[in-house]
């Protein structure tokens, strides 16, 4: 078996072979999500841009190819794009051996992997993973000891506290911290000038240093998993390859976010922390591929418009998310925009309610995944049916209209998982004829106020598997069990208490 493994390992391309061997830096069945992966690997200069193409795009294609190799297994899937990763132990053996051969990275999750990458190796470490277990108790000697190896750390990733002392990786790129509930002090990444991504995953606190300035390399700065000790540094808006900013809940960001050009993601920060003139600002990120804001209480006309204004000017989104209380019937800039976000996959904006449908949406071709609360007609719908790529819907309907939306054959012919919600009963508003909806796997109904039937012509989703039923009595639930009994596939039927539990993060 090994020398099977270590013929797949050969047979690798040269440029997917450093980004395989990386995988080594985390331990045995861990979850390894594919964007932080990748933008790990753009740190360690292991994407190369070929014509001008994408990096992102490019670093997902790496990772893609190495489960279709086989080399890693898919952990997370949604709609047939694999979001995480575990790696097999047998093939977590092979590359710890390949990494021990070309002094590629080391690990240490115990004082003796520590005693053993210090007076075992003949070479400097040039990639670290730690346990805090490794470096506990340890002695001042013992202390330099370690710290006269690792002047040529390029990534360092720490499981648990306590940290060791910054000052020890001279030339670090990559910076992770997972998990630890004790506070995260940073400060002394200022005087790491090398430093490209920055990523934190800790219950606790992080407290920042009080200038991020200097670090004119960092491309991600991911510590939306923490609580700051203090206000994001001001000079944040300066830093010049700042391509990937994920903040804590209700973080209050300084002014001049119009300077922060090469962003392509921003999330999540709260939007009434920030002055009209910060969310004018957001109209400059032109580059924005990725934005996420969330908002609990109102927030008045003038910066719900600067809202609107500066999401139509950005036209590269590929992904906008708007979390926390409804914004109701004010949305006339965003509802009349002239097809804005021509890349646009996913859109999820069920806090936001549109009397109608917006028309530029007839023309998000890439859409797959879309969360949408209108005031409807039976003409919403079926133009939403006619999107080429939406594999999901989430759909809330303010009003149940008169007609039945009778949902045939040409429309919704990817979708996969279609949910539909109304304050009426939205079972008495749908119908779906013969070849309607061919692909789909999953359907989920809120059905609060009931009205004694079910959807007409369900028998015609040839492909259904599941029926989910948010809020639903017990006589709703045995109505739609009835019905599955003479459904050709003969789905399941289930009953969930909130529809939180079936939208997910998107």
């Amino acid at each position: 078996m090994n020398n099977i493994l270590n013929l797949s390992y050969t047979h690798l391309p040269l440029h997917l072979r450093a980004c395989f061997l990386y995988l080594g830096m985390y331990p045995e069945d861990h979850i390894i999500w594919r964007d932080h992966l990748v933008r790990q690997w753009i740190a360690e200069g292991f994407v190369s841009s070929l014509h001008g193409s994408d990096l992102e795009d490019i670093g997902r294609s790496y990772f893609n190819e190495l489960v279709n190799r086989s080399m890693i297994q898919p952990s997370k899937t949604e709609y047939g794009e694999v979001l995480s990763c575990t790696v097999h132990d047998m093939m977590l053996d092979l590359i710890l051996i390949k990494c021990v051969e070309d002094n590629f990275l080391s690990v240490a999750y115990n004082s003796e992997d520590m005693a053993r990458l210090m007076h075992g190796c003949k070479y400097n470490v040039r990639r670290l993973s730690l346990s805090s277990m490794a470096i506990g108790g340890a002695t001042y000697e013992y202390d330099m000891a370690i710290a006269a190896r690792l002047p040529q750390v390029r990534s360092f990733i720490l499981f648990e506290n306590p940290i060791p002392p910054f000052l020890w990786f001279k030339y670090l790129r990559v910076l992770i911290i997972v998990r630890g509930k004790d506070t995260v002090d940073l400060t002394a990444i200022s005087q790491l000038f090398q430093l490209r991504c920055v990523m934190v995953r800790v219950d606790g606190k992080i407290e920042l240093p009080t200038e991020l300035g200097k670090l004119v390399y960092l491309e991600t700065l991911d510590i939306q998993k923490c609580r700051l000790v203090k206000s994001i540094p001001s000079d944040i808006v300066h830093l010049p390859r700042l391509s990937y900013l994920g903040l804590p809940n209700c973080t209050d960001l300084p002014e001049g976010i119009d300077n922060m050009k090469s962003l392509r993601t921003l999330q999540e920060f709260d939007l009434e922390k920030i002055s009209l003139k910060y969310i004018m600002g957001l109209s400059e990120l032109t580059n924005l591929r990725e934005l996420s804001v969330k908002k609990e209480f109102s927030l008045g006309t003038q910066k719900v418009d600067a809202l609107a204004f500066s999401i139509g000017k950005l036209r590269n989104l590929e992904c906008l998310r708007i979390f926390g209380c409804h914004l109701e019937s004010e949305n006339l800039q965003l509802g009349s925009l002239s097809n804005p976000f021509q890349h646009m996959e996913r859109l999820c904006m069920r806090t936001w309610w549109f009397c109608r449908v917006p028309k530029w949406m007839d023309g998000l071709h890439c859409l797959r995944v879309l969360e949408l609360q209108v005031e409807t007609s039976t003409e919403e719908i079926h133009l939403l049916g006619e999107l080429p790529s939406l594999v999901y819907l989430n759909f809330g309907a303010g009003k149940i209209p008169a007609e039945r939306a009778i949902l045939g054959t040409g429309l919704f012919l990817v979708l996969e998982y279609f949910y539909s919600s109304s304050r009426k009963d939205i079972t008495a508003y749908l119908g779906f004829e013969a070849g309607a909806m061919p692909n789909l796997r999953i359907l989920c109904l809120s059905v609060v106020h009931w009205g004694g039937t079910i959807p007409v012509g369900m028998e015609h989703l040839l492909h259904l598997q599941e029926i989910r039923l948010d809020g639903a009595s017990h006589d709703v639930v045995c109505a739609f069990k009835e019905a599955s009994l003479v459904h050709p596939n003969r789905p399941s039927v289930s009953r969930l208490g909130s529809s939180l539990e079936i939208m997910g993060r998107w």
